[in-house]
């Protein structure tokens, strides 16, 4: 996993990003051929067969899966055979098919994928020597950065530069987008309303979405941070163990106690209406567990969080949280080596796989019927804009609103969380592949207002500092959103301090170039550091951080 700096996301001379110098070319599925190093793919990998993150496609069943999911993936010339690596290049350094030798004209004459994620096109993507490229009819485009585009980036950043601002201003700039959405705009229009303006016509237009005597409320914190991390701990360590004696009972085919988890969510909304950024600390805590019930918990947070920013009543929040326990159940019925298998799943597998959702809900309805909403958002937590989800490949608006929120909430958690076949991403760079597949897979807007629910470097997250520190994220600054309370865990050149020393980048001394920041996020594990090594020290103790 490639590691995003912040200034390639906030600097606008930064168009083409250079993470890494290997070639990476987008080659339409239906030229796939063996030998190619498969890197990246053009939807999420949990939605595909394919659970290990980078593979050599050296098998017809791969490649006819490849061609059967995706329009497009990336392809590794560095990882790539040495005879697929040459007739890629050769064909570039000519430029025109013609030229080129029979054993490379397959690869330089393919068509072009007809399908991809409309936000980001082919020939928007970052290229090198693209006039070397630019020839109708073909597929291959180098890539400097295989996971995120260039248009992302920009987008994304634009969208950072918005929401960076102070309070009120800061809500209602995200706001303002939403508007735009709801009503085709791109901006402008929706721009010069007052923020009160933006505020109430944003609320009516997500109104829209539920039902008629839904009031939208709005949450102030009531509590700093480390008067709410006491109950937090409790809540989250109750609601592990209620999720965890639900998992027992579906597995042993009793009738499992939701009534139990619902107590439990009570709680975890209570603590995030007071103040998000606790709960979502303490579960970043439990970042190397992998179960089903954790990663249950994780997706209800983020669902609350995300409710909580869209300003849903208590009643629905309690929905959402609902909606993320639940949401995985079936998959305990499931052999856990399909789980953990670290390579490709067969046709007959990942049906298997796609059937915990049915699975789940045939548990779920033992204990009674559930409300419609988790339901809807249990149902159709893997659906897809596009209709490339499962079960049922609906598409648009045919995915509620709960669905949509549920999909983001729980491929975020994914993406983040480590896993027997594939290595953790930086927060940053999970919520920037959020983007890469809005519009295909994910609800834009929606998107947009999970950044803002959990931040662009959400709590709990490893980050790299302009000094070459590296720090935990504590808290965010709802003044300036990219300027949060850090503790700072080792020296310029990586190596651990005895004792961490907090810092409020808000209050940091330093201005324009010599001030101190967030340069990038980074995955969990960096550098070797286990956030929990760091949960006892003294100083988070003293301020009342400790696990």
């Amino acid at each position: 996993m490639q590691n995003s700096r912040l200034d390639q996301v906030m600097e606008p001379d930064n168009a083409v990003s250079l993470i890494t110098a290997s070639r990476r070319y987008q080659v339409a599925s239906e030229s796939l051929q063996f030998g190619m190093f498969i890197a990246e793919l053009d939807r999420p990998w949990v939605d595909t067969p394919f659970l290990l993150q980078g593979f050599l496609a050296d098998s017809q069943v791969e490649i006819d899966t490849l061609r059967k999911c995706c329009s497009y993936v990336y392809v590794d010339l560095e990882m790539s055979s040495p005879e697929v690596a040459g007739a890629i290049r050769r064909a570039e350094m000519r430029g025109d098919e013609a030229s080129a030798e029979p054993q490379d004209r397959a690869v330089a004459t393919a068509r072009p994928a007809v399908a991809g994620p409309p936000k980001t096109p082919a020939d928007n993507a970052p290229v090198e020597r693209r006039g070397a490229l630019s020839g109708a009819g073909r597929v291959y485009k180098t890539r400097a950065d295989v996971r995120i585009s260039s248009d992302t980036r920009q987008r994304f950043r634009e969208f950072v530069r918005q929401s960076a601002g102070s309070g009120r201003d800061e809500a209602a700039g995200v706001l303002a987008r939403i508007i735009g959405w709801f009503r085709g705009l791109r901006g402008g229009e929706a721009g010069q309303a007052t923020a009160g303006e933006r505020d109430r016509a944003s609320r009516d237009a997500i109104r829209g979405w539920l039902p008629n005597d839904i009031q939208l409320e709005t949450y102030d914190e009531r509590r700093s941070l480390e008067e709410e991390l006491p109950r937090a701990r409790s809540t989250f360590g109750r609601s592990e163990d209620v999720l965890k004696a639900l998992v027992t009972d579906v597995k042993a085919g009793r009738v499992p106690q939701v009534a139990e988890v619902a107590h439990a969510v009570d709680d975890m909304v209570a603590s995030m209406i007071d103040n998000p950024d606790a709960l979502l600390w303490v579960g970043r805590l439990r970042e190397e567990d992998v179960n089903t019930y954790n990663h249950g918990v994780k997706v209800a947070l983020y669902l609350i969080a995300l409710g909580r920013q869209l300003g849903f009543p208590k009643r629905e929040l309690g929905l959402l949280g609902m909606i993320g326990m639940l949401a995985d159940v079936g998959k305990i019925r499931l052999p856990r080596a399909l789980l953990d298998k670290p390579g490709m799943l067969t046709s007959t597998e990942f049906g298997l796989i796609k059937e915990h959702v049915r699975l789940g809900m045939d548990a779920l309805r033992e204990a009674g019927a559930l409300p419609p909403e988790v339901e809807f958002g249990i149902v159709e937590h893997h659906e897809r804009l596009d209709g490339s989800g499962y079960p049922k490949g609906l598409k648009g608006n045919d995915i509620s609103i709960y669905g949509r929120m549920a999909a983001i909430a729980d491929s975020f958690a994914a993406l983040i969380t480590p896993r027997a076949y594939a290595n953790p991403s930086a927060p940053q760079d999970a919520l920037m592949n959020l983007y890469e597949w809005a519009g295909s897979s994910f609800h834009e807007p929606l998107v947009e207002q999970f950044v803002q629910a959990v931040g662009v470097f959400p709590v709990g997250s490893l980050v790299e500092l302009s000094s070459g520190e590296v720090a935990i994220v504590v808290a965010h600054n709802r003044v300036r959103r990219l300027e949060p309370r850090v503790l700072v865990l080792t020296w310029p050149d990586k190596a651990p301090l005895s004792e961490p020393l907090e810092r409020d980048l808000l209050s940091a001394s330093g201005s324009g170039s010599g001030r101190l920041r967030i340069v990038r996020g980074l995955p969990s594990g960096a550098y070797g550091l286990k956030l929990r090594d760091y949960y006892l020290s003294g100083i988070a103790r003293a301020n009342g951080l400790a696990g």
